[in-house]
């Protein structure tokens, strides 16, 4: 712990004192250096960690990157593994207990006597059948997540940067890099690559596409009488292939409300509305029809995914009671506090089912995104500076990030239930909001000394934030990580 400490001590000495991080960031090769070395660095230091590997199929494949491929070579929509005559007969296939001797292949949909995969197809046909077709070999998802994970750490990258450029250029470049880093936090990067399933696949490369989407409408936007269209049609494209990685996302499209409004408007005055229309609506609806098409040819309905018929670990067909358990979701998502306990780690992984419905899946949190980027409490400060905003588009961010990242809470606990993992879909916008909240208080101050406070509390909440990272994913995962694989590491820790 003390290393630790040390090393965050050093950290703080050269952000502060180094003048190549006192000055404002304006992209000259010095400063893209060092921005580039850290993140090839922590994409390092996440590719050399060992992953667990996943068990769906015997062998080294799995439901997503063998069967769900060749259903799509083969034209197809359902699996070619074929379910048992038990299965087939159980009045409701959907509940767990009634399935506990019976032969069936775990976290597929079931439906109408065949089998489907619910996972998002937007990765597979763009990687997983490009692979197949190419080498006639099966892609490993954990590489596959791996590379989303890699173009995720890049596209936070750049959107914070683009954020910056866009609204607070006179910032100093040592609390840009900070939220850099916190950023790589805020995407749950370590937690996500400790196995690197295709639950993780599904994720990240959502994730990817939404942070793609929100850089490609800045730079469409970046001339305040000028807007690209090219771009436009990127930012709502990639929106839209976000929904075929992870339904949820969907609501992740009214981030780009505030920048298409002043779009429109422009767009309007200067006569050529029909035109800038088709560039918004027409990526969506690209995308749209064949994933419509797709859920009506599986479960005859153009808005099912398949999440109602998963064979998983509650029975989901029934959600009626759900709404019943997103208050104390929320919490847990959002601002419970590690759990203490008074023996090495210290902090220990929530399982609780107490206060949830008997049909809720508690998969485990070890806390809320507030400890997990304690920078997230500039939030509280949200209306204080909101009102100071004169930006329309930057005011209508600030909106739309909270109300987003709130309704997504709600979704993901309804639909999903509380795994520390889920709250990538969310996690993000709240640290985003809280990043332009401390810009916004570092630019308001008066003094140098008041600048100074900034800084510090800002390193200090976020070398906080990765020790609980750290703690929570390689000492209270439910494989035991660090002590699994690195049992000399871990002891160490333990004295």
């Amino acid at each position: 712990m003390l290393m630790i400490l040390v090393f965050f001590i050093i950290i703080g000495y050269v952000l502060y004192k180094v003048n190549i991080f006192k000055e404002p960031y304006t992209g000259k090769m010095s400063q893209r250096i060092i921005i580039i070395s850290f993140v090839f660095l922590f994409i390092l230091m996440l590719g050399i960690k060992p992953s667990f590997v996943p068990i769906f199929l015997e062998g080294e494949n799995d439901i997503y990157n063998k069967c769900l491929v060749d259903a799509i070579l083969e034209g197809k929509t359902s699996i070619d593994i074929e379910p048992s005559e038990e299965l087939k007969q159980l009045e409701n296939p959907y509940d767990p207990n009634q399935r506990e001797d019976v032969e069936y292949s775990f976290d597929t949909a079931y439906y109408n006597g065949k089998y489907y995969v619910y996972f998002g197809i937007v990765p597979a046909i763009f990687v997983f059948v490009p692979f197949t077709l190419l080498t006639g070999q099966y892609l490993q998802t954990n590489i596959a997540t791996f590379l989303f994970i890699s173009l995720s750490i890049v596209a936070s990258t750049v959107l914070i940067i683009q954020i910056y450029k866009r609204w607070f250029k006179n910032i100093p470049f040592n609390l840009l890099f900070v939220f850099i880093i916190a950023g790589c936090i805020s995407g749950l990067y370590i937690w996500n690559t400790w196995r690197m399933w295709l639950y993780e696949l599904t994720l990240i490369s959502g994730y990817f596409f939404v942070q793609l989407g929100l850089i490609c409408i800045l730079m469409a936007t970046k001339e305040e009488k000028k807007v690209n269209l090219k771009y436009v049609f990127l930012a709502c494209l990639s929106m839209a292939l976000a929904v075929g990685c992870r339904p949820t996302l969907v609501l992740s499209s009214a981030l780009l409300l505030p920048f298409l409004y002043k779009i429109v408007r422009q767009a309007y005055e200067n006569k050529n509305l029909k035109k800038t229309l088709v560039f918004i609506i027409i990526p969506y609806v690209i995308v749209a029809i064949p994933l419509m098409l797709y859920n009506y040819v599986r479960f005859d309905s153009i808005f099912e995914f398949g999440a109602k018929y998963q064979l998983t670990v509650v029975d989901v067909t029934d959600l009626s009671e759900r709404y019943k358990d997103i208050p104390k979701g929320m919490y847990q998502y959002l601002l419970q506090p590690p759990k203490l306990k008074g023996e090495f780690p210290y902090i220990y992984t929530d399982f609780s089912e107490d206060g949830h419905t008997l049909n809720y899946c508690n998969g485990g949190i070890v806390c809320g995104i507030l400890f997990l980027n304690l920078t997230i409490i500039g939030c509280i400060f949200w209306y204080k500076y909101y009102k100071k905003v004169k930006d329309s588009v930057l005011k209508g961010l600030m909106i739309a990030l909270p109300i987003v990242g709130v309704v997504m809470c709600m979704l993901v606990v309804y639909m999903g239930g509380t795994i520390q993992r889920y709250a990538v879909d969310f996690f993000w916008m709240f640290s985003v909001l809280a990043m332009i909240i401390w810009f916004f208080m570092y630019e308001n101050a008066k003094k140098e000394s008041t600048k100074k406070i900034i800084l510090i509390t800002v390193l200090i909440l976020i070398g906080i934030s990765i020790l609980i990272n750290f703690i929570g994913t390689f000492l209270n995962t439910e494989m035991n990580y660090l002590e699994r694989f690195f049992p000399d590491i871990f002891h160490f820790f333990e004295f």
